[in-house]
């Protein structure tokens, strides 16, 4: 083993989901003190979802983040607002071990992520040194390379009917490691949005689930935070995969806990 890939940040989500496992992140989208990810991992969280897609966190902050949740040993995951490539590079540079690719279609857009997230040999990551990733060391390019492939995540979502369409290509792509259903978007382009026990969304669960098998992917879970019946039928539908399930964001748990504690005091005023 070389001194990179000894002195790599070990990506411990990546290394449960090839092991099967159930896996959890909590999206942070409203906070903006780095204590949120402390609370992520004293909760028993796997790992922190930095999402770029839907909040105005900027990169500065999410770094700050990504950095936070290296200390804290658990898994830095970012969604980014679009395939474009420039976001990638940026956000892994700054810490984060896994990205979320939303909006992918086809295989191409599937491809051109994973080889965003990737360096020489396996990617087109433009080269960088002194990564966090790698405690922020200095090593050979190549072995440097490798040892930050090895622990950098490719996530891509499938949330619309064009890549269901083209599904089995998404899935064969090299170095995509989970494909992520949006729910929430698939039920809106099914016509039928929330109404997540259509049973075509059962279906399409099954359809993914199918092709993971297939192509050694793991399976994602989005979109089913107030959902844990339904969240609980597709985990052991996937039983063996490794299975990986977005858990709401830092506004759902301050909401239900303020909700809980008003409407206790509440009685007393009824």
């Amino acid at each position: 083993m070389t001194l990179a890939a000894q002195n790599a940040k070990p990506n411990s989500m990546k290394q449960q989901l090839k092991q099967g496992k159930v896996v959890s992140a909590m999206s942070i989208r409203y906070s903006r003190g780095v204590e949120i990810v402390g609370y992520a991992k004293a909760a028993g969280m796997q790992g922190v979802l930095i999402d770029l897609e839907h909040s105005s966190i900027d990169l500065d902050q999410c770094m700050q983040f990504t950095l936070a949740a290296l200390a804290h040993c658990i898994t830095p995951v970012v969604r980014v607002p679009s395939t474009a490539c420039s976001f990638v590079g940026r956000v892994l540079d700054g810490g984060a071990q896994a990205v979320i690719i939303p909006h992918v279609r086809t295989a191409q857009d599937a491809l051109d992520a994973a080889r965003a997230a990737k360096f020489f040999p396996d990617g087109d990551r433009s080269a960088i040194g002194g990564l966090a990733a790698l405690q922020y060391g200095s090593y050979p390019t190549i072995e440097a390379n490798r040892a930050a492939n090895e622990e950098v995540m490719c996530i891509i979502m499938i949330e619309t009917l064009e890549a269901l369409e083209n599904l089995d290509e998404i899935a064969a792509t090299p170095n995509v490691d989970v494909l992520l259903i949006g729910t929430n978007d698939m039920s809106a382009c099914l016509g039928v949005p929330e109404e997540h026990d259509d049973e075509r969304i059962t279906e399409i669960y099954a359809r993914v689930i199918s092709v993971c098998r297939k192509n050694g992917k793991a399976i994602g879970i989005g979109g089913l935070y107030a959902r844990q019946d339904l969240i609980d039928k597709f985990i052991h539908m996937a039983s063996g995969l490794g299975r990986f399930v977005m858990c709401g964001s830092d506004q759902d748990y301050v909401l239900e806990g303020a909700r809980r504690t008003a409407k206790w005091l509440g009685t007393y005023n009824s």
